[in-house]
């Protein structure tokens, strides 16, 4: 399948299941609103739509007149050489969101795998479901990827971390803003202070990221206590509402810790000119939640593999439309707001 068709089959199968994204849809005659669990937002929805509505002020500016040229899209990422900056966000929690449209281990996997396969890097999310058992460190000791943890009680999150040690992960992100849902409810997650922080950098050698940064404190913080790297993440607008859009954030972030640490980004990341405009501001790489998932209902690995080659694709026309040759020249100088 094509990429679009792949998207609407994705689509279609959740939609049977009464799980959409847009508005509202109708769906045998009735209404069906996002909602959570499901592919909603929190609240009213005004980050997702603030996000989205940032997102579509930006237009890349166009530079026709020079030498042709094939862009390199190339970069390497937490030690790792690869093809594309477009990764798979961490995604989880399978069976409560998706209503077993897919088993999570399957999803995980088709996410991993289909990322290696377009050469990028996957994610393996942690979730409500995943909290008996532990799915990610099993996946990844054949196949590499990013493993992201909920701030679980600090032995909970040390024994994971101890497990992902032995396997192929690339790198370990720490999701702060997984503070939400059922799980803050039954009191299996809670913030985590700095000296907890430090203390879990302490017990992975490899690369580690603090996920859920929205702030330049906590970004300088991360900083600080040694983290590789942070995701500029508002949890796909699902944490809280009325949190700052990400896109909105990266700027100010880039600034304060742009060459010091990897910055990645994520909301509202549809096409690969989305993308151009969160490196245009300062993100590294970024990161894709719901349109991977899409592929990956559609089609499994064959469905996410075609999703990122696709925006990698449209990252290219951008960078070559733009004048850019290569990743590490994007920059704010080649986007710009309409009035």
């Amino acid at each position: 399948m094509k990429f679009n068709e792949i998207i609407e089959n994705g689509k279609q199968k959740l939609k049977s299941l009464g799980i959409v994204e847009s508005t509202s849809v109708i769906q045998d005659g009735q209404n069906v609103h996002p909602s959570l669990p499901g592919l909603g937002w929190s609240g009213n929805g005004e980050t997702y739509r603030n996000t989205r509505r940032m997102l579509d002020n930006y237009f890349i500016k166009h530079r026709m007149i020079a030498d042709h040229f094939t862009p390199n899209t190339v970069v390497t990422l937490f030690e790792k050489r690869i093809k594309t900056p477009i990764l798979a966000a961490p995604m989880s929690g399978i069976k409560t969101n998706l209503r077993g449209q897919i088993n999570e281990t399957e999803f995980m996997k088709s996410v991993l795998t289909g990322c290696e396969i377009a050469g990028s890097i996957g994610s393996c999310g942690d979730s409500y479901d995943t909290s008996d058992g532990y799915l990610a460190s099993d996946i990844m000791r054949d196949i590499s990827g990013i493993a992201v943890i909920k701030p679980r009680s600090l032995e909970e999150i040390e024994i994971r971390i101890a497990m992902l040690a032995q396997t192929n992960v690339v790198a370990i992100g720490i999701d702060l803003d997984g503070v939400t849902g059922l799980m803050l409810e039954e009191g299996k997650v809670s913030k985590k202070n700095a000296a907890d922080l430090r203390h879990l950098r302490t017990l992975f050698q490899g690369p580690m990221f603090l996920k859920g940064i929205l702030s330049v404190e906590d970004a300088l913080t991360a900083y600080e206590l040694g983290f590789n790297g942070i995701s500029v993440s508002a949890h796909g607008s699902r944490s809280i509402d009325r949190a700052p859009a990400p896109v909105y954030m990266l700027p100010e972030i880039a600034k304060a810790v742009k060459g010091k640490m990897t910055i990645l980004a994520d909301g509202g990341i549809r096409d690969g000119f989305d993308a151009f405009v969160y490196l245009a501001l300062g993100a590294d790489a970024v990161m894709v939640g719901r349109t991977v998932l899409y592929g990956a209902v559609a089609a499994g690995t064959e469905g996410v593999s075609t999703v990122i080659n696709k925006l990698t694709a449209d990252l290219s026309r951008a960078m070559l439309v733009a004048n850019c040759h290569d990743v590490a020249s994007i920059n704010d100088s080649f986007i710009q707001k309409y009035e």
